[in-house]
């Protein structure tokens, strides 16, 4: 039954493209870090290096994927649990199913007697686990000797191997589970609890980081362990490699393409499994090229991202527009006004997004969706959110800006009362972003913007005898 589990965790996306493939087909392994505590986050970072808002800060030990195998579920070598009780933890697309996946493989191969048990948490709909493993569960096995459904006998085998410590449960998304608390992490303790047989098991979750540190958690019995990102270039590499091995030259056009100057936000963003998947994606539909503006791309991204895991985080337009509409002015204003552009406080995010306590919130649902998601807390213990990724936020910016004048409004006699944001240069990726944007009602606006920044006088001719030293720059901005 495993091996029902080894396409490709991003097929709903892959099999629109006419894309089949299997997890050991691209497969590069990822490191793990052990979590001490929840990270603490202050200053802010560079749009350029965005995956480092994601990084751990409050780490005990870093393990290679092989060392993870040996020392922690091999040798049991944990501080809580003694590894019968691993969590991994990680945002959208970090790669946590997958490796879960290799994980069951490499248990069922390497632990003697081992009865690995796969659980997507989101098919247990309303059933406890318990009687998904003795209903649903048993019965496909028994389905599978021939058997209508699971005989007394069976179930007595079965419980005998929990009661003989064989048994693994590996039970993936918890933030994908129905809770009828609201919380999944009280509920699947309460289950753990009260199944007394499940306790025999030794227990393997993945769970995204919003949930894990967004409520009040149940699990304290349980060994953290936070995914790490690809590095670039060699796993990044690495995968497009895998990615393209029927055509390895278009594979070698890709990684030559993200070497060019001015990529280095790319860069950063694919070494997110999903993201770096997504552009593989993007390169073979779009046969060796990617659009050609930046904005172009990144519109593709959202697209393809609300396609991930559609069924399990439904959204309607009305919703996706609205909260994309409500997401574009929290990126714009943290942009312009926040100290920390990046890493977002509760109380700026909740006056654009309501609060995430509410079911029925823009913040819960960019939270379920992977826009938004915690990275850590302030000084206050409160939570820091950040966008999936920091050239999203600028994204996102571009997208909320419909006049060209929020970023020149020249007033020479009275500079104080005007707006020159394109000399700041935490707007000039935003602006690259606003100028690529495809929507035909913003031609005027766009050939507006580049005249006045080509007739752009700041009196002070004088220095550079033909133009000042801004006229200078504005050209630039325009080139």
């Amino acid at each position: 039954m495993l091996a029902e589990r080894r396409k490709l965790t991003t097929n709903p996306l892959t099999s629109t493209e006419g894309v089949a493939l299997q997890v050991d087909d691209v497969y590069v392994p990822l490191g793990l870090v052990e979590r001490k505590k929840q990270s603490k986050r202050q200053g802010d970072i560079s749009p350029e290096q965005g995956s480092e808002l994601y990084k751990e800060t409050e780490i005990t030990k870093t393990f290679e994927h092989d060392a993870f195998l040996e020392e922690v579920l091999k040798q049991k070598n944990t501080p809580k649990s003694q590894g019968k009780r691993i969590v991994i933890i990680g945002e959208p697309g970090a790669g946590k199913t997958t490796l879960l996946q290799q994980i069951a493989d490499w248990v069922s191969r390497e632990i003697d007697q081992s009865i690995v048990i796969w659980v997507s948490l989101a098919d247990l709909r309303e059933k406890e686990l318990k009687s998904y493993l003795f209903e649903t569960w048993l019965n496909q096995v028994a389905e599978k000797r021939g058997k209508a459904e699971a005989t007394k006998q069976l179930k007595d085998n079965f419980v005998a191997l929990f009661n003989q410590n064989n048994v693994w449960l590996l039970l993936d998304g918890l933030d994908e589970m129905s809770a009828s608390s609201g919380n999944p992490l009280t509920e699947i303790a309460k289950q753990f609890r009260e199944a007394g047989l499940i306790s025999q098991a030794r227990i393997m979750l993945t769970c995204r980081v919003n949930l894990w540190d967004g409520s009040i958690n149940a699990l304290d019995d349980f060994d953290i362990y936070r995914s790490l990102d690809f590095s670039y270039p060699e796993q990044v590499e690495r995968f497009i490699d895998k990615w393209f091995a029927a055509i390895p030259e278009t594979g070698k056009q890709l990684c030559t393409a993200l070497k060019e100057p001015g990529k280095e936000r790319i860069q950063d963003l694919v070494k997110n499994p999903l993201r770096l998947t997504l552009l593989c994606l993007n390169w073979q539909s779009g046969d060796g090229k990617l659009p050609d503006t930046q904005a172009g791309l990144y519109q593709q991204f959202v697209d393809d991202f609300y396609k991930w895991k559609k069924e399990e985080f439904a959204t309607n337009s009305d919703q996706r527009q609205q909260l994309n509409i409500k997401m574009g002015e929290l990126a714009k204003e943290a942009i312009d006004k926040e100290a920390t552009r990046f890493r977002l406080r509760q109380d700026f995010v909740n006056r654009f997004l309501g609060d995430a306590d509410d079911e029925n919130s823009l913040l819960k649902l960019a939270l379920n969706r992977g826009w938004l998601n915690c990275v850590g807390i302030d000084g206050d213990r409160k939570p820091v959110y950040a966008f999936f990724h920091a050239s999203f936020q600028e994204y996102f910016a571009a997208k909320a800006i419909d006049d060209w004048h929020f970023f020149l409004n020249h007033v020479p006699k009275n500079l104080s009362q005007g707006t020159y944001r394109i000399f700041e240069p935490q707007w000039k990726q935003t602006i690259l972003l606003w100028l690529g944007r495809p929507e035909e009602n913003l031609k005027q606006q766009k050939q507006e913007f580049i005249d006045a920044l080509m007739n752009f006088k700041d009196g002070c001719g004088k220095w550079y005898r033909k133009k000042g030293f801004y006229e200078y720059r504005a050209s630039f901005v325009k080139g």
